[in-house]
């Protein structure tokens, strides 16, 4: 999908019907515009943008703490696996290397795998599943033995822990990456868009370019801000999607504690 030239269409094309439209209407009206048009109309004008503006700030609002909420949960998922790496620290060498060997390979999978997935699909990686399942097998298949567990209670106790916190936030990113906003939302907040610059056009001006300049303006903001809902509703994909910097930062960490810091 094109973003730059949706950006423009849903920008300027509201922008251009409400010039014509304000064009139009004058030549309808006119001559048949008798004294008190503008003070019935003008209230119901400011009613209905009342009701419209509330709707579409809370599409706004609930659009942004969903791209919000995504956001913190990736960078929450990135965070979890640091405490996971530095607690393989204390296992026994050949345990230790295995399973930082294994969280390495998870944050590889999520960089360059998974994200690009997620963006296209909406979907998590196989790669990304497997490797994470590695590490709750580490716990079956005599990665981390039962003497292991039992010299380590405390450890491997933490270990399974934080594999379990972040196999939830990667589950919560999942299913973030395919919410959007309702499609009845946004029939109702396109046909209130429509109606908002359509009953503009009623309103008489004696001159009409500032007619035309101050319902142009307001039919590029409604665009602008319908425009913003669409690009932030899908958090992975788009001109402003978030980014794997966070899993990024991680391997610098884990770099650190291989360093011993």
């Amino acid at each position: 999908m094109n973003y730059a030239l949706l950006g423009v269409l849903m920008i300027a094309g509201p922008a251009a019907y409400a010039v014509a439209g304000v064009l139009i209407s004058r030549r309808i009206l006119h001559g048949k515009v008798q004294e008190g048009h503008n003070d019935v109309l003008v209230p119901i004008f400011l009613n209905a943008g009342v009701l419209f503006a509330v709707l579409l700030g809370f599409m706004v609002v609930a659009v942004w703490e969903s791209y919000d909420a995504a956001k913190s949960t990736a960078a929450t998922e990135a965070a979890t696996l640091v405490p996971l790496y530095r607690a393989t620290v204390a296992l026994p060498k050949e345990a230790g290397d295995r399973m930082r060997e294994i969280s390495r390979e998870y944050v590889h999978q999520v960089i360059e795998d998974e994200w690009a997935t997620q963006a296209s699909t909406g979907k998590g990686s196989s790669k990304a599943r497997r490797a994470i399942g590695n590490m709750f097998r580490a716990f079956g298949d005599g990665t981390i033995s039962g003497q292991i567990k039992k010299d380590y209670p405390f450890i491997c106790t933490m270990l399974m822990q934080s594999i379990g916190a972040v196999t939830n936030e990667r589950n919560k990113r999942n299913i973030q990456a395919n919410e959007s906003v309702p499609t009845v939302m946004w029939f109702a907040i396109l046909g209130g868009a429509f109606a908002i610059i359509s009953m503009s056009f009623m309103i008489y001006m004696e001159r009409p370019v500032p007619h035309m300049i101050v319902a142009g303006l307001m039919a590029a903001l409604i665009g602008l801000l319908l425009y913003s809902c669409l690009i932030l509703s899908h958090p992975f994909r788009g001109p402003v999607a978030i980014s794997a910097e966070a899993f990024e930062k991680t391997l610098v960490v884990f770099d650190d504690v291989d360093k011993g810091n």
